[in-house]
C-alpha cells in the first residue's frame, strides 16, 4: 500500500537517539476514505520521497514504485541499545560501556534462569 499526497513540510525535530521526527501536512482537505488509507499505514516502516517542486508525474510515480527498496528500520538489538543509552543518560551513572554491559548481563541471566 502507498500514499501519495501533496504536502508541506511543517517541522523536523531531532530525537534523543539522533533519529529525526518529520511532520508533513496535506495541502488539500482529505476525505474520510483518504484519512483511513493514511491511518492504515500508521506505525508502518516505509520510504518517503519529498520534492519541493510540486506534484510527481505518473512516470515518476511508476519509477518509484518499481524501485526495490530494502525497508528494515532499526534492528531489535539497536533499539534495545538506544533505549539503554537513554536510560543511562537519565540515571547518569558511570560510563555507558559499563552500564550497557551490566544491564545486558542482567537481562541474559534473567532469560537463562528461565531455561530448562
Amino acid at each position: 500500500m502507498r500514499i501519495i499526497r501533496q504536502v508541506t513540510l511543517d517541522r523536523s525535530n531531532r530525537k534523543k537517539d539522533r533519529s529525526v521526527s518529520i511532520t508533513f501536512t496535506t495541502n488539500l482537505e482529505q476525505s474520510t476514505e483518504d484519512f483511513m488509507e493514511i491511518d492504515k499505514l500508521n506505525g508502518a516502516t516505509g520510504i518517503v520521497h519529498f520534492s519541493d517542486r510540486g506534484e510527481l508525474t505518473q512516470a515518476e510515480i511508476d519509477e518509484i514504485e518499481n524501485i526495490d527498496f530494502e525497508v528494515e528500520g532499526k534492528t531489535k538489538s539497536q533499539r534495545l541499545r538506544n533505549v539503554l543509552y537513554i536510560l543511562w543518560k537519565q540515571e547518569g551513572e558511570g560510563e555507558f560501556k559499563e552500564f550497557y554491559a551490566n544491564r545486558m548481563e542482567k537481562l541474559i541471566t534473567k532469560i537463562k534462569d528461565r531455561l530448562d
